[in-house]
């Protein structure tokens, strides 16, 4: 793991810190809730309500490109999950995370994070503006002394290590930086992060870093959590019309400092959020549902249970550190190369597939008359 401080390699070490007795009311909920709304289009960006409104905020950008005219922004902290073109988004968010002293935290480092950190500062520059940016990632010891330049520490080959929310929250700790760059991390570890730092919690409060990767894995694929997936013609459960898949809204949490937890959606948008999308995301890529790993804590998710407390918005309860609550090795990917195969498809099966199908398609041109218009 690695944090760049003018160049400089500098370990990440994850220890139990002393933290400051927070005055009441200081830092008592770490809430999300709705600051733009364009034409056709909902986006939701999480912020941390205090009593002083120093606020932090996460945007998930990973599903549909927003229009960001007229935005208002009331958070510090920015988390982005963009798979999209990165120097178009950071053309578009650096103005206004500079104005407003918002920290852009973004996975989109990838195998060459340093080279993302070079791409923001020509970005800045020819934007007329002064940022700092920190970088975390995992580094080959064994290429240290042997060059200068920092890419000499890059993983060889592709190879990259799942990493959790510690290199993030030494970022936001020790240098409160306008922009925060990591390579391959956990998904859920993007939202812990800002949790743990605005929130006050520390490493063996492990009852509320559960829940907070509960709140992160439910957030984590954006509109699956609201419906995006769950619409299927002829089953009363999960019937919707076309329309309500073109307006829906991502969806975002309310996560209190003792780990209380409620996902939402954007009152008056489209899509669906309820027991059923939340079970549905909540088994989402779970193998062990008593334990499932992430690098900051493994999870025991088999008690989890949800409330909906409106049609916008469900409780969520239950997860708890696991009986090995923390993980002796993290995921490795190591690519070997055996040559190139390109495939892509998407099917339909069971009942009313064909219904599905021909919604899908109607979508899709929809949403590609968007993107050209």
């Amino acid at each position: 793991m690695e944090i760049h401080e003018g160049g400089v390699i500098r370990n990440c070490v994850i220890k139990l810190v002393r933290r400051i007795v927070k005055r009441e009311g200081t830092r008592s909920m770490l809430a999300v809730v709705l600051v733009l709304e364009v034409t056709g289009l909902w986006q939701l960006l999480s912020c941390c309500r205090e009593s002083k409104s120093s606020t932090i905020s996460c945007l998930n950008a990973s599903q549909s490109a927003p229009l960001l005219n007229g935005i208002k922004l009331w958070f510090r902290v920015v988390m982005v999950m963009i798979q999209g073109v990165f120097s178009d988004w950071m053309r578009l968010l650096l103005p206004l995370a500079v104005e407003r002293g918002i920290c852009i935290i973004t996975n989109m480092g990838a195998m060459d994070p340093p080279g993302a950190h070079e791409k923001v500062i020509e970005i800045a520059s020819s934007l007329g503006l002064s940022v700092s940016v920190t970088v975390a990632h995992e580094i080959s010891l064994t290429n240290i002394g042997s060059a200068s330049h920092e890419k000499s520490f890059l993983m060889k080959g592709g190879i990259s290590t799942y990493l959790g929310a510690a290199p993030i929250v030494e970022c936001l700790e020790k240098y409160q930086p306008n922009v925060i760059i990591t390579s391959r991390v956990a998904d859920a570890a993007l939202f812990l992060a800002p949790m743990i730092y605005e929130l006050g919690w520390n490493w063996d409060n492990l009852e509320q870093l559960a829940q907070g990767s509960l709140a992160g894995h439910l957030l984590e694929c954006g509109c699956q959590l609201t419906g995006e997936y769950f619409m299927h013609p002829g089953d009363k459960s999960r019937d919707m019309s076309s329309s309500q898949l073109l307006d829906l809204s991502l969806p975002y949490a309310e996560i209190s400092s003792d780990g209380k937890v409620c996902v939402a959606k954007a009152e008056g948008s489209g899509g669906v959020l309820n027991f059923s999308t939340c079970a549905q995301q909540l088994l989402y890529e779970i193998g062990n549902p008593g334990a499932y790993v992430t690098p900051d804590v493994i999870i025991d998710i088999r008690d989890v249970s949800f409330y909906p407390l409106s049609s916008c918005k469900v409780l969520c309860a239950g997860a708890k550190p696991s009986a090995v609550s923390v993980p002796d090795k993290l995921l490795r990917l190591v690519p070997k190369d055996y040559g190139w195969k390109g495939w892509v498809e998407i099917s339909y099966g069971g009942f009313e597939c064909v219904k599905r199908a021909k919604i899908a398609e109607f979508l899709r041109e929809i949403m590609n008359g968007r993107s050209n218009s």
